[in-house]
């Protein structure tokens, strides 16, 4: 029989070796081969990364369990929904049920530890027949990803390859190591933008179910060397508290055998909550999901840290010792064999602990399915027909329905909630598997009010403090606190509308009208100017209908080339006589767009702009830090986005000192000056959120940052869901109704004088929709949209993010309209 290779020979050094990376390539050859000669480990090519990487699985239990993997899918299907079970089979499903273990690494590019320690792990696994090995391979069926971003992985080993021995080394890459996402791509996790998230998503997590999921990151240099769940408060109360009992336990597993084989540094209960489900899509579907931080060092290159080096930060100190933090780590040499085997240590441990306990997190699993299927408050969400955005609506569903959750369609009309709801409205109850996931997403969060201590400042959130769907997508929902009767069908697939043309071409002088409520619509105009369509938006009037506040006018194309393309972008397009249109029609010409792409490393905003506007078909050109330093910007552009980004990033971006001269140094005041002469030659500068410092600073419009100079004490709000007021004559504004919800993250607010238009302002009262503020009246009246002239052309500046992560699709069209207002007719 073949042995296997160990992979420091194949290799040709340690895993973890300083300065040293096995390529993806590399490591895929070798898992290939191992899987060829062992009966412990399959391979499988799940599909390719969004720049073609091989996006790869593997699976590790002993050969009978291999030989019986469909089996014990259902099981776990079985278990996942005990509606209906007969209790007779219970104990037996139980006994030979096997605890599912997903492994995923590196999803960050530049952590590259988790992904090195992947063939020692294997390695071990394949070839050991202590009984330790053995007792995991009976009762465990380990699921690995050795790398959730393989083009990342491959970016960050190509530049490190690049820079090691010069100056740059150890570095991190002068562009996003997700494509569109960067370090948001584990923030995907339940709105399944990209393509990496689905793969995992529908093919590993929705078909095995996995009870625990042990995911492997690394953070800052200076802090602890290991973190592990005990999480912070606060957890998601959607988060079943038996879940909650077994992430603190598991993570107290995993710290014992770190500690034990004499791991210094190990931490846990610090820095990481659980409340968010951007990061824990298991959490809401029966499992565990374990969080591992080691502490990062230059890429593969070691560190030296003197011990005055290590910092304190959200409350915890690495030099002292604590319950939770008994053997500090002394200082010294950091090396990636260190991240290397702290984590194939803790990954041993998790599966030690799910070998031991296999029949504790069976049952568990089971007992938090059942509570599942018996909640009862509240009842059910509605999400009633005739949406103003159809589209969206679909989309929003179609989230529901990846993660499993069951939708009913009304078949007659009925009552609930103290309201009537037409046919065709959806129904989404709360007694289902997956019915949390549901619950979750689409109720509105109220983050308690957490301080670092008694009166204090607000103890910051990992993330964002709120995540409503409903409110970030624009989509009607209504919560039903109590049962109602109701004619319901199950939607077994979620389908987007039809798009097609809606009437009959009479006369020659009629035209095709799009709905400016539509997000649709904007790929729909786009897809029209590229195929020759003349376009006008309806200016309103009085009297003017919400529907046709700038609706697009289509004219001088084929029927034939509008109804592929109503078809193609789900869109109704109605046809109307000329003479009817009430409101002058302004021509809109197709916009040329730049982007600004910074080379910071992780220019994040930038990467969901740009997937936004490749997804509704807007051409644009990157521009990079030198096109705007060039200047001669009118000649190529009718509006340019700068994206959310630190004023000094913009203006000095990366150190001459850590960069190569071409991706060193920003925009600089060359760049801004040119900027502003392109905007009063005629153009459209568009800033989004804090990059909109930039235009006050620069650009001479007439606006201030009322929250600039105030600390977290006075005004704190890290990412919630704002009411806006629109002023609906305005082109920004039209399609929307009298106000919508923005996210806020951490932005700026406006005051305005002369020149300004405030476009969105705050409310005086009640602002917040979900999440948590404090110091609200500081905002209170303030603008948060703005359109500022100067010169011949105009800035719009916005105070919230309205593409955040691709899930405020909400706001997508402010962003749409301010970019069709650069070429729209005076």
């Amino acid at each position: 029989m073949a042995t296997i290779e160990d992979p420091a020979v194949r290799f040709g050094h340690p895993m973890g070796a300083d300065r040293r990376l096995v390529r993806w390539a590399e490591m895929l050859a070798w898992f290939r081969d191992v899987a060829s000669v062992s009966d412990r480990v399959r391979y499988e090519k799940l599909g390719s990364a969004t720049e073609g990487q091989p996006f790869v699985l593997l699976t590790i239990s002993a050969p009978e369990n291999l030989e019986r993997l469909e089996h014990f899918q259902t099981i776990q299907a079985r278990l996942a929904d005990p509606r209906g079970l007969d209790p007779a089979i219970v104990p037996g499903l139980l006994e030979e049920a096997r605890c599912i273990v997903l492994v995923t690494c590196s999803i960050h590019a530049t952590e590259v530890g988790a992904t090195q320690m992947t063939p020692e792990l294997v390695y071990q696994l394949a070839t050991r027949n202590d009984p330790e090995t053995l007792r995991i391979l009976d009762n465990v069926i380990l699921l690995l990803a050795p790398s959730l971003n393989p083009d990342g992985l491959e970016l960050v080993a190509d530049w490190y390859a690049a820079t090691v021995g010069s100056p740059y080394e150890g570095s991190a890459p002068p562009r996003l190591y997700h494509t569109y996402a960067g370090h948001d791509n584990n923030r995907d996790w339940f709105m399944f933008t990209q393509v990496e998230t689905r793969l995992t998503v529908e093919k590993v997590h929705n078909v095995w179910r996995p009870h625990v999921v042990f995911d492997l990151h690394q953070l800052s240099s200076e802090g602890p060397r290991y973190v592990v769940p005990p999480f912070i408060d606060p957890y998601d109360p959607n988060v079943d508290p038996i879940l909650q009992q077994e992430a603190s336990l598991i993570g107290q597993a995993i710290a014992t055998d770190l500690t034990a084989a004499g791991k210094a540094g190990v931490a846990t209960n610090i820095i990481f909550d659980a409340y968010s489900p951007s990061r824990a899509y298991q959490h809401y579907h029966g499992g565990v999901r374990v969080l591992a931080e080691a502490a990062s060092v230059r890429i593969a290159t070691p560190l030296t840290i003197a011990p005055e080096q290590l910092r304190a930060s959200r409350g915890f100190d690495p030099k002292v010792a604590s319950w939770n933090h008994p053997l500090p780590w002394p200082g010294g040499e950091w090396r990636l064999r260190d991240i290397v085997e702290y984590n194939l240590i803790a990954t041993l441990a998790a599966l030690n602990h799910a070998a031991a306990y296999r029949d504790r997190w069976v049952r568990n699993f089971l007992q938090v399915s059942r509570h599942a299927v018996a909640t009862s408050s509240p009842y059910a969400f509605i999400i009633p027909a005739n949406q103003r955005d159809p589209v969206t609506t679909y989309e929003m569903l179609d989230v529901l329905a990846i993660g499993g959750v069951e939708i009913e369609r009304a078949t007659k009309p009925f009552q609930a909630a103290g309201r009537t709801f037409p046919t065709g409205s959806y129904v989404v109850r709360v007694a289902q598997p997956y019915g949390r996931f549901a619950k979750t997403l689409l109720e509105t969060q109220n983050y308690p009010d957490l301080r670092l201590y008694p009166g204090g400042p607000p103890k910051p959130p990992y993330d964002v403090t709120t995540h409503s769907l409903p409110l970030q997508m624009g989509v009607e929902t209504v919560e039903a606190p109590h049962p109602f009767p109701a004619a319901l069908q199950r939607v077994e697939q979620v389908s987007p509308p039809i798009g097609r043309i809606v009437g009959t071409r009479a006369h020659t002088g009629d035209v095709w009208l799009l709905d400016p409520r539509v997000n649709a619509t904007a790929r729909a105009v786009n897809l029209l100017h590229r195929a020759g369509a003349s376009i006008a938006r309806i200016d309103p009037g009085a009297g003017l209908p919400e529907e046709r506040h700038g609706a697009f006018v289509v004219t001088n194309i084929d029927a034939e080339a509008v109804e592929r393309i109503a078809a193609e972008t789900y869109s109704q397009v109605v046809i109307v006589p000329h003479a009817e249109l009430r409101g002058s029609e302004r021509a809109l010409r197709r916009p040329r767009i730049g982007l600004y792409r910074s080379w910071r490393p992780n220019a994040i905003d930038e990467g969901w702009t740009r997937f936004v506007l490749e997804r509704y078909t807007f051409s644009f050109s990157t521009l990079r830090d030198r096109d705007i330093r060039t200047g001669s910007l009118g000649a190529r552009f009718d509006a340019i986005i700068i994206p959310q980004q630190s004023l000094r990033d913009i203006l000095d971006g990366n150190s001459h000192r850590e960069y190569p001269q071409e991706y060193a140094g920003g925009i600089g005041e060359q760049g801004a000056g040119n900027l502003r002469r392109f905007v009063e030659a005629g153009g459209t500068v568009i800033t989004l959120d804090s990059a909109s410092e930039l235009a006050i600073r620069h650009l001479a419009v007439p606006v201030r940052n009322v929250l600039e100079h105030l600390r977290a004490a006075t005004f704190f709000n890290p990412g919630s869901l704002m009411r806006l007021l629109l002023d609906q004559q305005h082109p920004l504004a039209w399609g929307y109704p009298p106000e919508t919800a923005v996210f806020f993250v951490n932005s700026p607010a406006f005051d305005v004088s002369g020149g300004a238009w405030a476009v969105g302002r705050y409310p005086q009262s009640g602002g917040l929709l979900s999440g948590w503020m404090l110091g609200e009246e500081h905002i209170q009246g303030k603008a948060a949209l703005v359109e500022a002239r100067v010169g011949r052309g105009r800035v719009v500046l916005f105070g919230f993010r309205p593409q955040f992560r691709a899930q405020a699709r909400g706001t997508y069209r402010l962003l749409f309209n301010a970019l069709y207002l650069s070429t729209l007719e005076s």
